[in-house]
């Protein structure tokens, strides 16, 4: 197997710059001409010993680092930079939270930023560094690899002109998930061009952006091989706004989208071209104090491109299910809000007319929502209170659905006990395809309590579930129980988790559904659950010396159509220092244990024990 190094070996860094760090004398800023300087970092050196079951393990003595160089020149607001290298920076060796020894670098520059035609340009390199692949509610993977990101931004807003922004970014990752063998890319580009002018008291805006996306997304969780997805969009906008008597406004815009993606496995391709065109409005009006009423209008002509395009915006590229076929969405609202400040209450009321097409099928519906909110004082505490009823008919069938979401919030001091909790209930909520509703509650409450002047006690909890009603599988649920402990110069925490539901796979895990099926097709769908556990302890006995360790542990299981798997994660820190003047030393302690059972591979291993001494410099 390839081995895997988790820190880079340069031996002959340690005799002439460890030494030379520690005796270099510090200066002010530089000033030469024009240009202004200031230079400060660390420079580190140790011994380290890195240990994994994905090849041989090692010891040596290794350095590292960081530096920050930033200044101007001529005027800061004419061009300022800032460059900020990293070598070998690690969970076990700095504050860097990278399981591996990361190094890289992040650099920034702004020009003319005092002027009518400011630009900025960032870019950002690292290499052999840690991330996460996420799954929601739980403990997430990690991962390793390298990535990469640069930006560049230009205006012009000369005075009484129409302004003009450009944006331009490229960034690129590629990973692996540890114990999965498994490795995925994420490669994008975007471009904007945008413009606003002010003519006449009207606010007008419009603008171009181009999305393109090629990834490769680790199917390891699902029965199919790796997906590779080449996407790309187009979107054109226009908008208009104006003011309106009564301290009111008028807004309008438009968009044309075109999106094509072309996804597919190592043997098969397909391709979904799509073009959705949308119209929106607003208009709002105060014609008394307190008093609120307005509109708003919605149209597109493609529901199932605007459903997909939802997809595409949190990560997922999967075909829809059903192909492509004419779809629309008409809504028109209308609302008003009535403000009581001396009852503390506040009254708001809507009605709504909604069409829509949708895999060939018509639906309609008129929505009538009346809701109050009330906030005061109670017995001593804060509470805040929401009431609100829906009645909506389906016009295809003959349907009439009651609908209720209500929440309350309160929070109270008793002497040296601070008691705070909240719950709420929504039940028959529309979703955004007229034919499914939606349920659920959520839960929080804390209590906490001050132990002398630098002491304090705190417990927490919360918890959510949510569903489509009358679709199997749909439910998504999650409750966390927390505690944390502060007393003098030491703290405790400890967490559980308990979370499960449905998700779609992504290049950065698993994201929940954002659209109900049939919008996704069925076989994308990730069934998950799972709990994690996690504790910590941080220390500062004596002035200097700072102690931190953590612990946590996840145990998951994922569900595809034809597959499932086991998974574990638990995962080690520990970092202590002591400071001196400008010298620090360190010792940390790491190790990662990560698998799946999908993988048909044990469980990857890495670990890592770091103990050296680093110095503080500012050079000028």
């Amino acid at each position: 197997m390839r081995k895997m190094s988790l820190a880079v070996k340069k031996t002959s860094l340690i005799p002439a710059v460890l030494l030379l760090a520690l005796v270099a004398p510090a200066y002010a800023q530089v000033t030469k001409g024009e240009t202004s300087l200031n230079l400060n970092g660390t420079i580190s050196a140790g011994y380290t010993d890195d240990y994994t079951n994905l090849g041989s393990s090692d010891h040596s003595i290794v350095g590292a680092g960081t530096a920050d160089l930033s200044g101007s020149y001529f005027n800061p607001n004419f061009l300022t930079f800032d460059i900020q290298p990293f070598y070998n920076q690690s969970r076990v060796n700095s504050n860097f939270q990278s399981l591996t020894a990361s190094s890289g670098v992040n650099a920034s520059a702004k020009l003319f930023g005092g002027g009518e035609f400011p630009g900025s340009i960032s870019y950002s390199r690292s290499f052999n560094s840690s991330g996460t692949f996420n799954i929601p509610g739980l403990t997430n993977f990690t991962t390793h690899g390298d990535s990469d990101v640069l930006t560049l931004t230009w205006g012009a807003h000369p005075e009484n002109l129409p302004s003009l922004n450009i944006g331009f970014s490229n960034a690129n990752n590629s990973y692996t998930v540890y114990g999965a063998g498994s490795r995925g890319t994420l490669h994008s580009n975007t471009f904007s061009l945008t413009s606003a002018y002010k003519v006449a008291g009207f606010n007008l805006n419009g603008g171009y952006q181009y999305t393109g996306y090629r990834t490769l997304t680790p199917e390891f969780l699902v029965n199919v091989p790796s997906q590779h997805t080449d996407s790309s969009a187009n979107a054109f906008s226009f908008g208009v706004g104006h003011n309106l008597p009564w301290n009111g406004g008028f807004s309008a815009a438009a968009t044309h989208l075109d999106i094509s993606t072309d996804f597919g496995d190592t043997t098969s391709s397909n391709r979904f071209n799509t073009t959705i065109d949308t119209l929106t409005s607003t208009v709002n009006i105060a014609p008394r104090p307190h008093l609120s009423v307005g509109a708003n209008t919605f149209y597109t002509d493609n529901l199932e491109g605007t459903l997909y395009n939802t997809l595409l915006t949190a990560g997922v590229t999967v075909p829809q299910n059903g192909g492509q076929q004419s779809s629309h969405d008409l809504s028109v609202t209308g609302y008003a809000n009535y403000e009581l400040p001396e009852q503390h209450l506040n009254l708001h009321a809507y009605a709504e007319r909604q069409q829509q097409t949708f895999l060939g099928i018509s639906f309609a519906s008129d929505s009538y929502n009346a809701m109050a909110s009330y906030s005061n004082t109670l017995l001593g505490g804060s509470f805040n209170g929401v009431l609100g009823v829906t009645r909506t008919s389906l016009d295809t069938s003959q349907q009439s659905l009651m609908g209720l979401n209500a929440s309350v919030n309160y929070s109270h001091q008793i002497h040296r006990w601070v008691v705070a909790g909240g719950f709420s209930y929504s039940q028959a909520v529309q979703t955004i395809l007229i034919n499914y509703t939606t349920s659920g509650y959520n839960y929080n409450g804390s209590v906490g309590r001050r132990i002398r002047r630098r002491s304090y006690w705190g417990a927490y909890v919360s918890g959510a579930r949510s569903l489509l009603t009358d679709l199997p599988g749909s439910a998504n649920s999650s409750q966390s129980y927390a505690t944390s402990l502060t007393v003098s110069r030491f703290s405790f925490n400890g967490s559980y988790t308990d979370s499960s539901g449905n998700a779609l796979l992504t290049t950065t895990g698993l994201v929940s559904n954002p659209v109900p099926l049939p919008a996704v097709n069925p076989a994308a769908v990730v069934f998950f659950n799972g709990k994690s556990y996690s504790a910590g302890f941080g220390a500062n006995p004596v002035r200097g010396l700072t102690m931190s360790a953590s612990y946590s542990k996840a145990l998951s299981g994922t569900q595809s159509a034809s597959l499932s798997s086991n998974n574990n994660n638990e995962n080690i820190n520990v970092l202590m220092t002591y400071n001196f003047r400008k010298l620090n030393f360190i010792t940390g302690y790491s190790r990662l244990v990560q698998g799946f059972s999908v993988s048909g591979a044990p469980p990857a291993m890495v670990g890592s024990f770091f103990v050296g001494v680093s110095r503080w410099f500012n050079f000028f």
